[in-house]
C-alpha cells in the first residue's frame, strides 16, 4: 500500500479516552509509513499532543461552534491543500463535517469514522459517504449493528497498551484491593465501598484503595460513606494519581464497580497489563477484559464481596489471575495488534475510495 495522508479530525478541547484513542490512533498509522495530521483547535490537548510528537496540527473550530458554509469550507481548503486521501473523524460533528465538505470540488477522499466514547451510535445520512467505522470495543460495534448497520462496514478495534515491567506478586493479608476512576455515580463507588463493608465482615483481611479526579462525586462524600459502613481506617482516598500503573503495582486486585456506561474502558486494560486480577461488572465492554468467572452484576454488593472472598482466600489463585491477565494483555492487547488493525481498516478504506468512481 502506497503511503497515505490521514487528516484527523477532532473537536474536542480537552483529553479525554476519545482523545487518547485518536493519538494511538494516528501513531500507529505513522508506525505503517502513513503520514497524519490533526485538525483541530489551536488550544486544544490534541494541538498539545501534535506539537510534542511531531504532527502537524491545522485549525479547526472546537465542538462549541455551529456547523457553517465557512467551516464546510475551510474544511475542504485543508484537504486540497494537504491532498488528504483519508480524513478520520473522531466525533459526530467531525463526521457531519468531512460529509458536508465531501460534496464541494476537490480531491477525493475516504472516510473512516472512529467511535470511542459512551455516546450511543445514531445512524444518519453522514454514513452515506462513509467507507469504514472503527469501534473502539465490540460493544459499541453491537451498538451499530443493532442500528441496521451492515456488519462489513464496522470493525472492531481495540486500544493496544506497552506492559509495563512485571510487578512483584501479590504478598500476604492484608491485600490490597483497588478501584481507578473518576468519581462520578456510574463508577459505583458507592457500591464498591458497601461490598468492602460485607468482605470485611466476612473475616477476610484486606485494605482498599480509591483514585481519580472528582467529577460528580466528591472524596468528602466518599469519607461520610466509608465511615458510614464502618470502614473506618480500612480505606485510603488518594485522588488523582499522574500514574496509572504504578498505582495498580502497589495494589493486589483491581475492581471496575461501573453501575453502567463503559463503552471502552482504559482502566480496565491498565489492570490486564499491570499483571492483576480484575473483578468487573458485566456492562458495556467490561466482558471483553474480565475472565467470565471474574464479572459480577452491576449493584450487587453480595456478588462483589463474595467474589472478592473467594480471590482473595488463595494467595496462588490471585497470583495465577493476575499472569493470565499480563498474557492476554501481550497477546490480545498489544501496540502492535492495535497498530495492525487500524492500518487494515484505513488502507481497506482507501483503496475501496480510489476504486470507486
Amino acid at each position: 500500500m502506497s503511503r497515505l495522508r490521514v487528516l484527523s479530525l477532532i473537536d474536542i478541547p480537552w483529553n479525554s479516552g476519545l482523545a487518547a484513542y485518536a493519538f494511538d490512533q494516528a501513531a500507529a498509522l505513522r508506525s505503517g509509513g502513513h503520514e497524519v495530521s490533526f485538525a483541530c483547535h489551536p488550544q486544544s490537548a490534541a494541538a498539545a499532543f501534535a506539537a510534542r510528537e511531531g504532527f502537524a496540527a491545522l485549525p479547526l473550530s472546537d465542538r462549541r461552534s455551529p456547523v457553517g458554509p465557512a467551516e464546510v469550507l475551510r474544511l475542504r481548503r485543508l484537504v486540497s491543500a494537504g491532498g488528504f486521501d483519508v480524513l478520520a473523524p473522531q466525533t459526530g460533528r467531525a463526521q457531519t463535517l468531512a460529509w458536508l465538505a465531501s460534496f464541494l470540488p476537490g480531491r477525493r477522499y475516504a472516510c473512516v469514522r472512529t467511535k470511542s466514547d459512551a455516546r450511543p451510535p445514531a445512524r444518519g445520512i453522514t454514513f452515506s459517504r462513509t467507507a469504514a467505522v472503527i469501534a473502539a470495543s465490540e460493544h459499541i460495534r453491537a451498538q451499530y449493528l443493532a442500528k441496521g448497520f451492515p456488519a462489513g462496514l464496522v470493525a472492531t478495534v481495540r486500544q493496544g497498551i506497552a506492559a509495563p515491567p512485571p510487578a512483584p506478586a501479590p504478598g500476604r493479608p492484608p491485600y490490597r484491593v483497588g478501584v481507578l476512576g473518576r468519581l462520578d455515580p456510574v463508577k459505583g463507588h458507592a457500591w464498591f465501598l458497601e461490598s468492602a463493608a460485607e468482605l470485611l465482615k466476612s473475616g477476610t483481611k484486606a485494605e482498599f484503595l480509591i483514585a481519580g479526579g472528582e467529577a460528580n462525586v466528591t472524596y468528602a462524600a466518599l469519607r461520610e460513606a466509608a465511615l458510614a459502613l464502618g470502614l473506618g481506617g480500612s480505606v485510603s482516598f488518594l485522588g488523582k494519581v499522574e500514574n496509572a500503573l504504578e498505582f495498580m503495582a502497589g495494589c493486589d486486585v483491581g475492581v471496575v464497580p461501573s453501575l453502567g456506561s463503559e463503552a471502552v474502558s482504559r482502566a480496565a486494560l491498565e489492570w490486564l497489563a499491570a499483571g492483576r486480577p480484575l473483578v468487573a461488572a458485566a456492562v458495556g465492554s467490561l466482558p471483553e477484559y474480565a475472565g467470565a468467572p471474574f464479572l459480577v452484576p452491576p449493584g450487587d454488593r453480595a456478588a462483589l464481596a463474595a467474589k472478592l472472598r473467594e480471590l482473595l482466600s488463595s494467595p496462588e489463585r490471585l497470583a495465577a489471575a493476575g499472569r493470565e491477565n499480563r498474557a492476554r494483555a501481550e497477546r490480545d492487547f498489544s501496540q502492535r495488534a492495535f497498530a495492525e488493525a487500524t492500518l487494515a481498516v484505513f488502507e481497506r478504506a482507501a483503496a475501496r475510495a480510489k476504486r470507486t468512481p
